[in-house]
């Protein structure tokens, strides 16, 4: 695509001055506790964009000048996320509950997101953030060449990054449009009240700028058109569980499929595809650090129910169970790259729990031939990447019943559910023609071999469970491409290589 080739070539300037950096950052960081090795519980989406949008993902390249590639729906963005946008496009993001529209002509930079903190660096254009429920202590910074904005309350913010080069200058502007906000300047401060703008101006330190009246420009005219359902003042008919409207991507399954309360998984969603429908099907493996190989769904909803919850099979097709019926509801969700197991030739250094029984035939994935599954609930989700013994209890904890002891599935168990899976995919197989590759039908070959592999594997594995798999993964993921791959749906023909954009209106 020449545009996103132009953009990751021409880019911008990313220099940081005193002015960009972030007020007391790490105020409330304890310095006597030593940092911890997990990623963060929480990340961001690529929740719908228009036009032509570039991500770049870390040090992970995506094929692509730079490192950038074509952002999709459903990407997951953290820390070192970097985004940019041409002529008439834009982008939607969702981090937990709260959401940031990029204009066109945009570049941002994620420099730090976890469960405290939202560092991003816009280098040009505008950025509109609604920020939602923050947690106590939790601050929001954008940095801008000239001046910093800093939010901790609930409300809608304008940023525009402004333009120091050339003979024409533009000014930096910062409007709070429903909630006070503070901007810092090298030494100085300011209180950006409700219903007011700050605009800074100046090629070089110390910038000038002051406090005036709300300035509105189409930009910001643009943004309050967005989703005006999310500011009605009528609640919901249905309100979301806790943890699922905290979710990233979670406020999206209230407009979509159903809800079921039960008494034995607590509250189900079922999804709005026809009968059949298998979740980890539709979508992309991708490289995304510091977690590793990571589901990329390509349904509009596919974020929350495939990193977050487990999946659980229900009337004869499956329902998302996003926690257990007595999950504590203090505890936050926690963000995980893909809730499955893996069997197959390499499944050793699969993710996941490293095991599992083959949903349909092997899958070719960036290690090998593989297959996986949804972890049910109760099952414990095990890590690939390194973790401590605090975050292996978090991100199980609203899924399993004793988090505090991890406990892999029954290699038994998992070789029953084996079978009787690949015998129901063959039957509704069988009843929808679809002409396989001849890799498809090569692997399909195989599938007796990997059904009978699963109990000499998942015992293999359950003696060295960690740290073996991040060592295999990081070694063999340094020969594997990190382009991504298309995953095919058990047997089935290779997912098509490109898929549409969708519109930032919903």
């Amino acid at each position: 695509m020449p545009l996103l080739l132009a953009l990751a070539v021409i880019g911008w300037p990313v220099g940081r001055t005193a002015s960009a950096q972030p007020v007391d950052d790490r105020s409330g960081d304890d310095p006597a506790v030593a940092p911890s090795l997990s990623p963060p519980g929480r990340v961001g989406r690529v929740a719908a964009l228009r036009g032509a949008v570039a991500l770049r993902q870390g040090d992970a390249p995506r094929g692509v000048a730079g490192g950038w590639g074509a952002a999709r729906r459903n990407d997951p963005l953290s820390s070192s996320s970097s985004l940019m946008t041409g002529p008439g496009a834009e982008v939607k993001l969702e981090i937990g509950p709260s959401r940031l529209w990029l204009g066109e002509n945009s570049r941002l930079a994620i420099i730090r997101l976890d469960d405290r903190r939202f560092i991003g660096r816009l280098d040009a254009g505008a950025l509109f953030l609604d920020l939602r429920d923050p947690d106590p202590g939790e601050a929001w910074y954008v940095l801008t060449t000239r001046a910093t904005l800093r939010a901790e309350r609930t409300g809608r913010f304008v940023i525009e990054a402004g333009d120091a080069a050339g003979e024409v200058q533009h000014a930096t502007r910062f409007s709070a449009l429903d909630a006070p906000a503070e901007i810092v300047s090298g030494p100085r401060r300011f209180r950006l009240g409700v219903e007011r703008s700050g605009v800074f101006v100046g090629a070089a330190s110390p910038y000038r700028g002051a406090i005036g009246d709300l300035q509105v420009d189409d930009f910001t005219l643009a943004m309050g058109a967005h989703d005006p359902a999310e500011y009605a003042s009528s609640p919901p008919v249905f309100a979301l569980p806790p943890q699922v409207a905290r979710m990233t991507g979670g406020e999206n399954l209230l407009a979509v499929g159903t809800w079921r309360n039960t008494s034995a998984f607590g509250p189900l969603w079922f999804p709005p595809e026809s009968g059949g429908y298998i979740p980890y099907t539709a979508g992309t493996w991708t490289y995304v650090a510091p977690w590793g190989w990571t589901w990329v769904d390509s349904t509009s909803w596919g974020f929350a129910p495939f990193h977050y919850g487990r999946w659980v099979p229900v009337d004869g097709g499956w329902a998302w169970a996003p926690t257990l019926p007595n999950a504590p509801l203090n505890a936050p969700p926690v963000y995980a790259p893909a809730l499955v197991a893996f069997v197959g030739q390499n499944a050793g250094v699969g993710m996941g729990s490293g095991f599992g029984f083959a949903l349909g035939t092997p899958t070719l994935y960036p290690f090998g031939s593989l297959a996986w599954t949804p972890l049910w609930p109760g099952e414990f989700y095990l890590p690939p990447y390194p973790v401590d013994r605090a975050y292996l209890r978090a991100i199980n904890r609203l899924a399993t019943v004793d988090p505090d002891h991890p406990a892999p599935p029954d290699p038994a168990t998992l070789a029953e559910r084996a079978q009787a899976s690949a015998a129901a995919l063959a039957g509704a197989a069988a009843a929808r023609p679809v002409t396989a590759t001849p890799a498809a039908a090569r692997m399909a070959a195989k599938d007796p071999e990997v059904v009978d592999e699963i109990h000499v594997d998942a015992e293999r594995m359950m003696t060295r469970i960690r740290p073996g798999f991040a060592r295999a993964m990081a070694a063999r993921g340094a020969l594997a491409t990190r382009s991504g791959f298309q995953a095919r749906a058990t047997g089935m023909a290779p997912l098509p290589a490109t898929r549409s954009h969708a519109s930032s209106r919903h």
